[in-house]
């Protein structure tokens, strides 16, 4: 035994009985002869799982997978297995006594268990198992009994109502109801004499004369003619076994015990609810989802300039191909309330919608746009910077911006470190409290530009950069001759060392 796995389902059931939903993930687990008696394995993962001679008593197993595990000498009696997955399972000696079995996939060495007795089964159960004619009255004459035995051809239903492989509780849920003393005692004495003779006669009658009587009393006491139910919403031609049990008592021949048994047990009983979707449909709308998602993103990965209506189908498609992809998960008893199960689907494929929306992955066209800076020509590299810096990604450090036209870009608060701008057109661009540290400014077109709250002047080449009076430069900077003057440098002094350098020798006139 697998003490871990012991350790981490004790664990999950402890959890579980705190109210909790707690998944039960024990693929391929050694849990033989562990106690687990009423255990709640609701929809656990215990597939090709060791529980050879497990105490299972009254464990509920609804819709778990135990396909190929090993339940060998297994105890199982009255354990709750319906929808569960048991395909493949080994079951040699395993005890199902009043084991509930109901809609289950079924192996074929089921009929190797050690008891069945009492175990209920029904069509779902053995169309879901492939189960033919001989395997299922094999199961019936094991102990095990039917539910729902009107949708079995009539041979097999014949067969297993004379075997008795209906439940019990199914034949007294069907019974007519005993006459209510309470209102005879009530009626009128003339309505009470009324019926004291034709009771008295059914008493001293033979079996066959009291049937009749009672058929005729019931034809004379029919509806009239305004009140009858047409044709067409009468009940099927089962109604009509009770005549044909009545024509064989008054020929004197004894009823078939299948005919009692179809004349106790009525009509269909009504199948457990199932799923409102098809897994087959649920698993076509996670594939269209996935889908969904693999074309957005190779529409924004092919596209070197995604375009605005491309980023917004990207964010509104992914949040539906999100929404989608939500159905490929499976439910735990989604089988037993159908429309709670719907309902649940729903809201976590509206979560998951809402969450992938509020993420925004048209955000992931950011790479796209930097493969682009790497790779473009300089339209496009231009553009790929505007797109970012619209977008909030300001950090252009250590990128190749040379001779790109950014005129009027809005790149405020902008990381420029080790940029090289040189040749760049940066003429009315907002670059307000941008960092560029050791970029380099070579002949960049400044005119224009605001550059307040910048380190500009420690950039490589900021004295051959272009401005103008328009300029805003940072600190205590001036234009001189077109271009920009470190804040270290007074303005002042230059001009007059300017116009000394300029100025005639004393002595020239």
């Amino acid at each position: 035994m697998d003490t871990a796995a012991l350790h981490t389902l004790f664990g999950a059931l402890s959890s579980r009985r705190g109210g909790e939903s707690t998944a039960i993930e024990l693929p391929g687990a050694d849990l033989a002869a562990a106690h687990l008696r009423c255990a709640d394995l609701q929809g656990a993962n215990l597939a090709g799982a060791r529980l050879d001679g497990a105490k299972l008593t009254g464990a509920n197993l609804g819709g778990a997978r135990l396909d190929a595990a090993s339940l060998v000498n297994a105890d199982l009696t009255g354990a709750d297995l319906r929808w569960a997955d048991l395909s493949g399972a080994l079951l040699g000696g395993a005890l199902l006594a009043a084991a509930d079995l109901r809609g289950a996939k079924l192996p074929r060495s089921l009929s190797s268990a050690g008891s069945l007795v009492g175990a209920r089964v029904d069509p779902s159960a053995c169309a879901r198992s492939g189960f033919e004619e001989e395997a299922i009255l094999a199961l019936a004459s094991a102990g095990a009994s039917f539910d729902d035995i009107a949708s079995f051809p009539s041979p097999l239903r014949d067969a297993l109502a004379s075997a008795d492989a209906v439940p019990e509780s199914a034949a007294r849920s069907r019974r007519p109801a005993a006459p209510d003393s309470r209102r005879m005692e009530a009626a009128p004495d003339s309505r009470r004499m009324e019926a004291a003779p034709d009771s008295r006669q059914m008493e001293a009658a033979p079996d066959s004369r009291r049937m009749e009587a009672a058929w005729s009393s019931q034809r004379s006491s029919a509806p009239p003619e305004s009140q009858r139910i047409p044709e067409s919403q009468r009940m099927p031609p089962a109604t009509d076994v009770p005549r044909q049990g009545v024509a064989r008592r008054a020929a004197g021949e004894r009823e078939p015990p299948a005919v009692r048994r179809a004349a106790v047990s009525g009509g269909p009983r009504r199948a457990p609810d199932a799923p409102q979707l098809a897994r087959s449909t649920e698993l076509r709308l996670a594939l269209s989802g996935g889908a969904l998602l693999l074309v957005l993103a190779a529409a924004v990965a092919l596209a070197k300039i995604p375009p605005r209506g491309l980023l917004l189908a990207a964010h509104a498609g992914s949040a539906l191909g999100a929404a989608l992809l939500t159905f490929a998960l499976p439910l735990v008893g989604a089988e037993r309330n159908a429309p709670r199960s719907l309902g649940a689907r729903l809201v976590l494929a509206a979560f998951a919608a809402t969450l992938v929306y509020g993420l925004d992955p048209s955000r992931l066209a950011v790479f796209r746009l930097r493969a682009t800076l790497a790779s473009g020509d300089a339209a496009q590299r231009s553009t790929a910077v505007r797109l970012l810096a619209r977008s909030g990604h300001r950090s252009f450090d250590g990128l190749d911006l040379s001779g790109l036209d950014l005129s009027r870009a809005d790149l405020s608060q902008s990381s420029f470190r080790n940029a090289r701008l040189a040749g760049a057109d940066l003429s009315g661009a907002a670059l307000m409290e941008s960092t560029f540290g050791t970029a380099d400014l070579t002949a960049a077109n400044l005119r224009g530009a605001d550059l307040t709250g910048t380190d500009a002047e420690q950039a490589t080449g900021w004295e051959l950069a272009a401005c103008d009076a328009a300029t805003e430069l940072p600190g205590e900077g001036a234009c001189l001759l077109g271009h920009p003057v470190r804040a270290s440098q007074p303005s002042g002094d230059t001009t007059a060392r300017s116009a000394h350098e300029g100025a005639a020798p004393a002595g020239a006139l």
